[in-house]
């Protein structure tokens, strides 16, 4: 297991939006943008089964994340590894990962909504019912 800096796990425990990359069949790049949780062992991401990204990482079972600030003095971590999908996430992840990202009542609001509209098509987006989780064990460089 990869052993990070101090720094490196706070920056990852804070709520920047990453790119996840993985193969496509022809072996052209698939990159989304997407929210993750970091468990200080693997990024969980959630994805509608059926999607682009789900099938590359079921095929190939690596991926990696880009994940940056938005504002200056930008700093950023790549992560790469092994990749598989995994069990569905449930509405408690959904919305803790939402507030994580939107703040509380915010994240809370988002999640509810979406869950009314059964709206799947944002792609930061926590999914709905039907969405598996993507667990990615990554390196950190």
């Amino acid at each position: 297991m990869t052993v990070l800096a101090p720094d490196v796990e706070e920056f990852l425990r804070e709520p920047n939006v990453a790119a996840l990359s993985t193969v496509r069949p022809d072996g052209r790049p698939h990159v989304t943008p997407v929210w993750y949780e970091y468990d200080g062992k693997e990024f969980i991401i959630s994805t509608p089964r059926g999607t682009q990204k789900l099938k590359n990482v079921a095929r190939k079972g690596f991926a990696a994340l880009s994940i940056h600030t938005q504002s200056m003095p930008y700093r950023h971590v790549i992560v790469e590894g092994t990749a598989r999908a995994g069990s569905p996430v449930d509405n408690v992840w959904r919305e803790r990962v939402a507030v994580r990202y939107m703040g509380e009542a915010a994240g809370k609001a988002y999640v509810r909504e979406k869950r009314r509209l059964g709206c799947r098509r944002d792609p930061c987006a926590p999914p709905e019912v039907v969405d598996a989780g993507i667990h990615v064990r990554l390196k950190a460089r």
